[in-house]
């Protein structure tokens, strides 16, 4: 049976995903998942865009309203959200995704930090990704560090939500159209994840160390668009908790 190995967010798109125990699915994607997004002259801006914010996190309590962010170096940002006009920030494709500008710290902590004029948005679920949910195999993993030549490539780097255990090598492209039960919710699998240039790049200091996306399109068909693909996106049938050691089945 394969299992949940790991699960990951980020409350804001674009900084270091922390591990987590447990992600609440709702009907729009994960609601512990990128309901902020950094933006630059109207433009959805991803990690690639921000190395100079390499190993920084964030923290979402929704309850209380508070957003932390922790820098790499330990400095913290935190405070109460609230929010002003409404905005449209773009990201690649172009995909529109909308919110509302956020008041407080953060925008100034980044752009200070980042060298950039960046303003912060607050998203609603499921609006700041491409793709809500992304599951990825251990094996497919363990299949491009084999074609690097290397023992691993760690957990963070490919900054997926839900990460499998006990499949076997890029099976989980097989469930393309199918349900999937995770834990207490079932997801519907759809198309491939394709993969940028963050993926060569340590997820802590942004320094590039392997060739992952040559590794990928070494042994696998690109996507149509010529990327290279690893993963799958995900939307939810049945919200539910998932859990680290979780279940998960097609169905």
């Amino acid at each position: 049976m394969a299992t949940v190995s790991h699960l990951r967010a980020s409350p804001v798109k674009g900084l270091n995903q922390t591990e987590r125990t447990a992600l609440t699915l709702v009907p729009g994607g994960i609601a512990e998942d990128r309901r902020f997004v950094i933006v630059e002259d109207g433009r959805a801006l991803y990690g690639a865009n921000l190395p100079e914010l390499a190993g920084t996190t964030a923290d979402w309590d929704d309850a209380a309203g508070s957003l932390t962010i922790t820098f790499a170096d330990g400095e913290t940002v935190t405070g109460t959200v609230t929010t002003g006009e409404e905005a449209v920030a773009y990201a690649s494709g172009p995909r529109a995704v909308p919110g509302v500008v956020v008041s407080g710290p953060w925008a100034a902590a980044l752009s200070t930090r980042s060298g950039k004029d960046l303003t912060l948005i607050q998203t609603p679920i499921g609006r700041g990704s491409p793709g809500p949910i992304t599951l990825l195999g251990d094996a497919s993993v363990d299949r491009v560090a084999a074609e690097l030549g290397v023992p691993g490539l760690g957990t963070k780097r490919f900054k997926m939500s839900i990460q499998i255990a006990g499949t076997g090598v890029y099976e989980e492209d097989e469930w393309s159209g199918r349900d999937v039960r995770i834990g207490d919710a079932v997801v519907r699998v759809g198309g491939q994840v394709p993969r940028c240039v963050l993926m060569t790049r340590d997820p802590d200091t942004q320094v590039r160390d392997y060739p992952v996306l040559k590794a990928i399109l070494a042994h696998r068909t690109p996507m149509a668009s010529g990327e290279a693909p690893l993963g799958v996106y995900a939307t939810v049938v049945e919200p539910g908790v998932v859990r680290v050691g979780d279940d998960v089945e097609p169905v």
